[in-house]
């Protein structure tokens, strides 16, 4: 009867020992990679691979493109509005107020609740991030630009 040998283990290229100038590592056991932050790159590379969400981005920015649609966020991020109310402000019809509405309502920038007749419109905060148009200085200081004027302030 034949004897049975045991397999020798499969060489993986990896050596045994580290070489004499290798910084010290703790060993892993075969097969287990070292855990470490993702670089920047490999942030990048994984935040792109959500054509989705890269996708919902692009459209938002569109949006955010319009004079008139930009108007309406910073409007809506000093109070909540009906359409007749932001019309007025924007010195736009209240038809053409409601098209740029839904346009925003669909990229989920605003939300609209109803108060008996009224629809009143308010910005909806996370969709910007920390970006927000309450908090952003790019955004004041573009569309409010003599908001920014008073004590210390442009002197």
């Amino acid at each position: 009867m034949p004897t049975r040998h045991a397999r020798a283990p499969r060489r993986t290229g990896v050596p045994l020992t580290s070489p004499p100038h290798a910084s010290p590592r703790r060993a892993l056991p075969h097969g287990v990679a070292a855990s470490r932050a993702p670089t920047a790159s490999e942030r990048a590379r994984r935040a792109l691979q959500d054509h989705a969400h890269v996708e919902r981005l692009s459209r938002m920015f569109r949006a955010l493109g319009d004079p008139t649609r930009s108007k309406m966020v910073y409007a809506l991020s000093l109070g909540e509005l009906c359409v007749s109310d932001l019309a007025g402000v924007l010195g736009a019809t209240p038809s053409g107020t409601s098209h740029q509405l839904r346009i925003l309502r669909d990229l989920d920038i605003v939300h609209v609740r109803r108060v008996g007749k009224s629809q009143l419109y308010s910005l909806n905060e996370a969709a910007f991030g920390f970006c927000s148009p309450r908090v952003c200085q790019a955004w004041k200081s573009a569309l409010a630009p003599d908001a920014l004027v008073g004590p210390g302030v442009g002197e």
